[in-house]
């Protein structure tokens, strides 16, 4: 029998190469190649249109087509030949745009046509050969409804994130769909439809918005503008979809199955006019495995999950719009077993609700300024629920419940004045968090003061210190915590019982500038915010930024530098702040806001250059450095959803990233992103709750990364059924895993941990009923994880990693199918398309212990109408 991996290389190899063959096709046949023509509209003050009636003829040829430009504002005609055409848009209350456009064979045209109000002349700029200059000096990448919908996604539960990891440089891929920017744990700020989102917003934390409520993200790396302050690593602007100026009813059903008994269901339903408009997004979905588990096979992983997202849009008159937006969900999910859990019949499960209302009203004023006014009420309930009988939880008992419900509001000024752009803004917002939270140890092994002269955890629960192992023969356990022995339930601890609540006010005013001159855009701003909450503190941030355009060999030179105010994350953050230096583990509890943790404060850096080559092709770099004090992260509870946050005394963060984007040719684009990130803690921590010993004084964080890449390569024929495939390639040089320093480290493990890491000795390999726990072989290691040669760790230049990977996922689809009178699109998607087994992280602190997702594979079947 054919290997299986040798069926799917061949599956992978006959749908590219029946792409060339198509495309070969085309070309013997002499036709001339099509082009896409793309564009998008916008008012005077940059203000997208959605709802605009675009349309492109071409006299004498019969070639005539009409669109609506979409909720950001973008169109799209593809197979478009070259040749000269007419253009025209038009949308109420202002001026009908109407000029000839020629379409160039060898570089694709990017249109930005601005209509001014009735009574102003409109104007059009052609960016043929791609070089405009960018309004901000920091690296950007668009990711379009297209992306959306053919990307493969590596998480099943959080989509969204996905999308983020594979089309942005510097973001390191973990497990649940996390991702880790520029070299931190997550700081990352989600602008959806100008409402601000500093909360996390990964699967383990909140629901996430659906993928199928989005028109298209923006998503900024470097130094921002003073309209963004707090957690800006990176900056995820996500435009929703809407109904507006759908004319009449449009939208999809869509079905799927997969891998692991996964059902998915959405609807998308867009109605309005050009002055009323309405979109409804539905999603359901169900698995088998919910989250990243701790082992090859998922145990104890099901989960699912239930989105509804409406927006409403109302065009008052040609110069105010009204906007509201309201998103709820709902989650179950079990939280995944090791083998000895398992065995133990642990059942703990999660459950999340959340809810935000959002509405806005935006107006344009004298034809050139543009005042918007946000307003939002976000909730986020979060359940943990123990086993039934306590000590089937292994090797802690745990319960949580926490509330975070935030609140506020902003207002924006923007006006063109010559030459400048100015905007300026006031935002406040309140966050009200209550937090209880209950744990204790349920296995005497975990937190033994001793080992057995075999190298076994001594389960005594008569022993207290390691002082007392000599006179039993056994042997003192240098990592024991004596901080958990009052909460050991096995040695007659009680359980750790917290309840603590807290309310954070933050005020923000920030006023910036883009001034273009000739081929320079100078940007300069300054924000101030104020934080008042488990501790207060003020900061005034300047940000300066510098464009220019070299347009004789078209490339783009950018240099910017940015102060930045961090507040502490708002997940568990009254106790967190509570637990003291060392955390939770490591000192002794003081009273809530005894030991909070402060903002910090972060000086960054960065230069760039975009480079546009033969036939489009776009080159986009960046380096970046980044020195904080009082730098946030999180610790993770075993490998369970819960997280707390910490702070350490400083953090240095440095990186290159490079995107290099080919635009269509005969229906073949590409994209990949390369990074190299280094990131470096400074003790002493402060905060937290972990079962694990402290940080070096200096260390990698579980989240460094020195190189990731991602590509992506796409084919769309065009023909009549509109056949379309993409191949995705992942590569992770491996984060960090610092729970194994040393090969005698990982001996103390249990036989289920050291067979996730896939521990040998010699010829033997550990098992889950056979750990090793000696080992007099020259040849020894592991084959997930790379422990650093006897002599040689180092927690700062030389610390353990997990081992490198690649990941390959594939999609296909036929996009324009008929069954009898029924339009239907099909999709098949293939995740982990070799099922290469590996790690994202291995008994992190940050993270815990996940594998990859092996090979999974999902049928959707949609009616568009």
């Amino acid at each position: 029998m054919v290997p299986s991996r040798v069926r799917f290389v061949v599956f992978c190899v006959a749908i590219l190469g029946s792409s060339i063959v198509s495309a070969r096709g085309a070309a013997a046949q002499g036709r001339a190649p099509s082009l896409s023509v793309t564009g998008i509209v916008r008012d005077a003050t940059g203000l997208v249109l959605p709802g605009a009636t675009v349309e492109l003829r071409r006299d004498g040829a019969g070639f005539a087509r009409s669109t609506v430009s979409a909720a950001d504002g973008t169109f799209v005609f593809p197979g478009v030949r070259p040749g000269p055409y007419r253009l025209r848009v038009s949308f109420p209350d202002f001026e009908s745009f109407d000029q000839t456009l020629t379409v160039d064979a060898n570089t694709p045209s990017s249109l930005t046509i601005v209509l001014r109000l009735s009574g102003v002349r409109e104007q059009v700029s052609v960016v043929a050969a791609g070089i405009d200059l960018p309004a901000i000096a920091t690296m950007q990448t668009d990711v379009n409804r297209r992306s959306i919908d053919t990307l493969p996604s590596e998480s099943v539960s959080a989509g969204l994130s996905s999308l983020v990891t594979l089309t942005t440089p510097g973001v390191a891929a973990d497990s649940n769909g996390g991702f880790h920017p520029l070299g931190e744990h997550a700081e990352t700020s989600f602008s959806v439809d100008n409402q601000p989102i500093t909360d996390q917003q990964s699967r383990t934390f909140s629901n996430q918005l659906s993928q199928n409520a989005i028109q298209s993200l923006d998503v900024m790396t470097g130094v921002p503008p003073a309209e963004f302050g707090d957690k800006t690593s990176l900056i995820v602007k996500a435009t929703t979809r809407s109904g507006l100026g759908a004319r009449r009813p449009t939208g999809s059903v869509s079905l799927g199955f997969g891998s692991f008994s996964t059902p998915t269901a959405s609807l998308a339903l867009g109605a309005g006019s050009p002055r009323v408009g309405n979109f409804v997004a539905i999603d359901g979905l169900a698995s088998g495995r919910f989250l990243d588990t701790p082992e090859i096979a998922p145990l104890h992983a099901h989960g699912n999950v239930f989105n509804l997202f409406d927006r409403f849009d109302a065009r008052l008159s040609g110069t105010t719009n009204v906007q509201l937006n309201i998103f709820a969900a709902r989650s179950v999910f079990q939280a995944p077993n090791t083998i000895d859990q398992q065995g133990a019949g642990q059942d703990q499960e999660q459950r999340q609700h959340s809810f935000n209302v959002a509405p806005s009203l935006t107006r344009t004023r004298s034809g050139h300024a543009v005042l918007e006014l946000n307003g939002w009420m976000r909730r986020d309930v979060v359940q943990y629920d123990p086993s039934a009988r306590l000590f089937d939880d292994q090797p802690a008992s745990l319960s949580q419940r926490r509330t975070l419900t935030n609140a506020g509001g902003k207002a924006t000024l923007t006006d063109t004045i010559g030459a400048h752009t100015l905007k300026g803004g006031l935002q406040e917002s309140t966050t009200w968090l209550d937090e209880q939270f209950q744990t204790g140890l349920t296995d005497p092994t975990f937190n033994t003061p001793c080992f057995t002269a075999g190298g076994d955890p001594s389960a005594d629960t008569s022993l207290r210190d390691p002082q007392q192992c000599a006179d039993q023969s056994l042997v003192a356990n240098d990592g024991f915590l004596p901080g958990l022995l009052p909460y050991d339930l096995t040695r007659g601890g009680a359980a750790f019982d917290f309840h603590g609540a807290g309310r954070i006010t933050q005020w923000a005013a920030y006023v910036q500038d883009a001034w273009q001159i000739g081929a320079w855009n100078l940007t300069s701003g300054v924000r101030l915010d104020v934080y008042d909450g488990l501790s207060r503190a003020t900061g005034v941030q300047p940000r300066l930024g510098a464009v220019y355009r070299i347009d004789r060999t078209r490339t783009v030179v950018r240099a910017s530098y940015g102060r930045i105010f961090l507040t502490p994350y708002n997940e568990n953050l009254v106790l967190a702040s509570s637990t003291g230096s060392g955390g939770f583990g490591g000192g002794v509890l003081g009273s809530v806001g005894g030991a909070p943790l402060t903002p910090g404060r972060r000086n960054q850096y960065d230069v760039g250059v975009q480079q546009t080559t033969w036939r489009g092709i776009r080159i986009d770099g960046e380096y970046f450095w980044k020195f904080t004090d009082g730098a946030f992260d999180f610790d993770i509870v075993l490998n369970t959803p819960l997280a707390f946050p910490v702070q350490f005394r400083q953090s240095k963060q440095d990186g290159g990233l490079v995107r290099i984007a080919i635009p269509e040719y005969h229906g073949w684009q590409a994209y990949t992103t390369l990074s190299h990130t280094r990131s470096r803690l400074f003790g002493p921590e402060l905060g937290g709750l972990r079962f694990s010993a402290d940080y070096a004084p200096v260390a990698r964080p579980d989240h460094d990364e020195p190189f990731q890449q991602n590509t992506h390569v796409e084919y769309r024929s065009g023909g009549r059924l509109g056949f379309w495939g993409g191949l995705t390639w992942r590569y992770d040089s491996g984060l960090v895993a610092v729970a194994v320093p040393t090969y005698s480290a990982a001996l103390r493990l249990t036989g289920d941990e050291q067979a996730a890491m896939g521990l040998y000795c010699g010829d033997t390999v550990a098992a889950q009923s056979q750990a090793i726990r000696t080992c007099a072989s020259s040849n020894f290691g592991a084959s997930r994880i790379r422990i650093p040669s006897p002599g040689t760790e180092n927690d700062d230049t030389n610390p353990p990693r997990i081992v490198p990977h690649h990941l390959f996922d594939v999609a296909v689809g036929l996009d324009t199918l008929n069954v009898g009178h029924v339009p239907l699109r099909l999709r098949v998607t293939v995740i982990n398309l070799f099922d290469t087994v590996a790690l994202y992280n291995f008994l992190s602190t940050f993270s815990g212990t996940h594998f990859v997702t092996p090979r999974a594979v999902q049928l959707q079947v949609t009616v568009p109408f």
